[in-house]
């Protein structure tokens, strides 16, 4: 394994349509991402792939470590989660999730991955909790940096200087590539056709999507102009979703966030024919990883499962994986 360039891999979130339709079982989704070589790190995300979490049985732990063994992989980050309004009648409290998400550095260290993600939304003071849990397991909690969110956010600004205080080796991010796109992908908006939105609307919510106006600003023209045009509650939800999935931070503030990175969403929608991703500026962001000397690990994390149930999910990782290898060896 060539260990001065970033580790490529994927999530078995990349499946979901493949796991929905059961046309696999997570043992043979992990013996085909062996085969067709999209390791050699694998991602899972806990509540995906485990019916016990977020606690791992030591069975479940030893059966996934020995197929790791078996097909030449290596785990990467366990995806967690830590949904505060579980209870509808009051959020977590501070020490519930401490608690919570104590259970699942305790599951990744057993299981074997080095990184936990969880959700920025838990708060610092909680981070800080959390620092001697994750040292004591050798686990770094790190959370996701997605759309809208971005480096200079005023919340991720905060989380930089707090990590710098908590201790970067334990505390992290790992950042989504959706935070820096050309444009929404083009499922996104065929979606929305199936909707009932016609192409004026369309081209509203694309000029919106490319304004500089503030976010806020953004929610409300898109408010308006669903008002305008008559769009469904349904519709409403996807044009609101383009302002929540897709982001427009400029690639180069990638760099100031690769010091805290502790793994990489590699998101992609479609990569074509072409062996490119329309939507997303690929060529850009390798060459600030490999600028910046990123060694960590990034998995494929194809979402066009959102916009299609085709089960393509194995072919579509197989693409990226060839374009990031040749953007890699450039």
């Amino acid at each position: 394994m060539d260990t001065k360039k970033p580790i490529l891999g994927t999530t078995i979130y990349s499946f979901t349509n493949e796991w929905l339709q059961r046309m696999y079982t997570f043992e043979e989704e992990l013996q085909k991402v062996a085969e067709l070589h999209l390791g050699p790190a694998v991602e899972i995300v806990g509540f995906q792939s485990i019916r016990e979490y977020p606690d791992v049985s030591d069975e479940f732990a030893r059966r996934f470590r020995e197929l790791l063994d078996r097909y030449g992989l290596i785990p990467s980050c366990l995806g967690g989660n830590c949904d505060v309004g579980r209870d509808p009648k009051r959020r977590m409290t501070q020490d519930e999730i401490v608690a919570y998400v104590e259970r699942q550095i305790v599951s990744a260290k057993k299981l074997g991955f080095p990184v936990l993600r969880i959700q920025h939304f838990i708060g610092l003071e909680v981070f800080e909790k959390l620092a001697p849990l994750a040292e004591k397991a050798g686990v770094q909690v790190a959370c996701e940096l997605h759309a809208p969110l971005s480096a200079n956010h005023p919340e991720v600004v905060e989380m930089r200087e707090g990590f710098d205080r908590i201790g970067r080796e334990l505390v992290g991010f790992v950042p989504d590539f959706s935070f820096s796109m050309l444009a929404p992908p083009n499922l996104h908006f065929q979606r929305m056709r199936e909707q009932g939105a016609g192409e004026e609307l369309i081209q509203v919510v694309k000029d919106v999507w490319a304004s500089d106006k503030a976010v806020p600003e953004k929610f409300g023209a898109l408010a308006e102009a669903a008002g305008r045009f008559g769009a469904s509650d349904v519709l409403r939800g996807q044009l609101m979703m383009t302002l929540t999935m897709f982001g427009r931070m400029p690639v180069a503030d990638m760099a100031a966030l690769l010091p805290y990175t502790k793994h990489v969403h590699g998101k992609f929608y479609e990569v074509d024919a072409s062996g490119t991703e329309p939507s997303l500026p690929y060529p850009e962001l390798f060459a600030v990883l490999k600028k910046e000397g990123f060694r960590g690990t990034i998995s494929a994390e194809w979402e066009g499962h959102a916009f299609t149930e085709e089960p393509i999910g194995f072919q579509q990782v197989k693409a990226w994986k060839a374009m990031c290898t040749k953007l890699l060896d450039d």
